[in-house]
């Protein structure tokens, strides 16, 4: 039996030792998860079945994780039910065996903090995530957005170029050309066409101009998305440890409440009966005082009944019938 004692203790810690490594595999990946999340979002459609396998790692990764505690937990079942059956082990089993009880609580220690450390880097994944997210549906959108966007400028580049390549045709054409006396119909031909040219080229200058500022507003807004992404989270955290700190106040004030009624329970029963008792003499003196009369009807008779009963009450209680 005492054999069979160390042989479990020895498989527990291998166990404790396999649960460790698991985990930190599991920390590495999620921490490469963080580092390598917007790339992976960027490649999302062309490396979406690794993304797929890498999803499916992890589950049985987890699931590896799950049975390894399952029969971690038995073998300490098992063992907690040999130390209470068997005899008091011999001195030397116990020196022999607390090394092994020595090697096993650091190891514990480290599978509850381990887990934790995973929480928290799944809820750091899930907040990139979060705010990854419009950022994928605008490069989703952007692609359509793009191509309209270079339609129209591959159209108006073109128009510029027609007219660049016009405008230096005209040029060429007075300067390289011998000044011969230029007919006046010629002039008259020339003059509004350039008078067309400039205006198009200043709105084609002014056009390109707006294209720019459109897109520095769109990131602008990209931008405070982000921001107000972010700030609706940390609201979000504030308003929730703030509800916890009210259940907490509640809860710490309904446990005061209970321990002062369950300490006065004792004094209060003997006043209470004092004060019934001085209630009942007050109504004596009171029918007595009353009579036959009737007083309910006459408002001063009534109200000089009622200050009598006051005055007879605070008489008693300066002289000390309630206690």
């Amino acid at each position: 039996m005492l054999l069979l004692l160390l042989l479990l203790l020895l498989l527990l810690l291998l166990l404790l030792l396999l649960l460790l490594l698991l985990l930190l595999l599991l920390l590495l990946l999620l921490l490469l998860l963080l580092l390598l999340l917007p790339l992976l979002l960027l490649l999302l459609l062309l490396l979406l079945p690794l993304l797929l396998l890498l999803l499916l790692l992890l589950l049985l990764l987890l699931l590896l994780l799950l049975l390894l505690l399952l029969l971690l937990l038995l073998l300490l079942l098992v063992l907690l039910l040999l130390v209470l059956l068997l005899p008091p082990p011999p001195p030397l089993l116990l020196l022999l065996l607390l090394p092994l009880l020595l090697l096993l609580l650091p190891l514990l220690l480290l599978l509850l903090l381990l887990p934790l450390l995973l929480l928290l880097l799944l809820l750091l994944l899930l907040l990139r995530l979060l705010l990854l997210l419009p950022l994928l549906l605008l490069l989703r959108l952007l692609p359509l957005l793009l191509r309209l966007r270079l339609r129209l400028l591959l159209g108006r580049l073109l128009l510029l170029l027609l007219l660049l390549r016009l405008v230096l045709l005209l040029l060429l054409l007075v300067l390289l050309l011998p000044p011969p006396p230029p007919p006046p119909l010629l002039l008259l031909l020339l003059l509004p066409l350039l008078l067309l040219l400039l205006p198009l080229l200043l709105l084609l200058l002014l056009l390109l101009l707006l294209l720019l500022l459109l897109l520095l507003l769109l990131l602008l807004l990209l931008l405070l998305l982000l921001l107000l992404l972010l700030l609706l989270l940390l609201l979000l955290l504030l308003l929730l440890l703030l509800l916890l700190l009210l259940l907490l106040l509640l809860l710490l004030q309904l446990l005061l409440l209970l321990l002062l009624l369950h300490h006065h329970h004792g004094t209060t029963t003997t006043i209470h009966s004092d004060k019934n008792i001085f209630t009942q003499w007050l109504l004596l003196q009171l029918i007595d005082h009353i009579g036959g009369h009737a007083c309910f009807t006459n408002s001063p008779c009534f109200y000089g009944i009622l200050t009598t009963t006051v005055h007879v009450y605070l008489r008693h209680i300066f002289l000390g019938h309630l206690s």
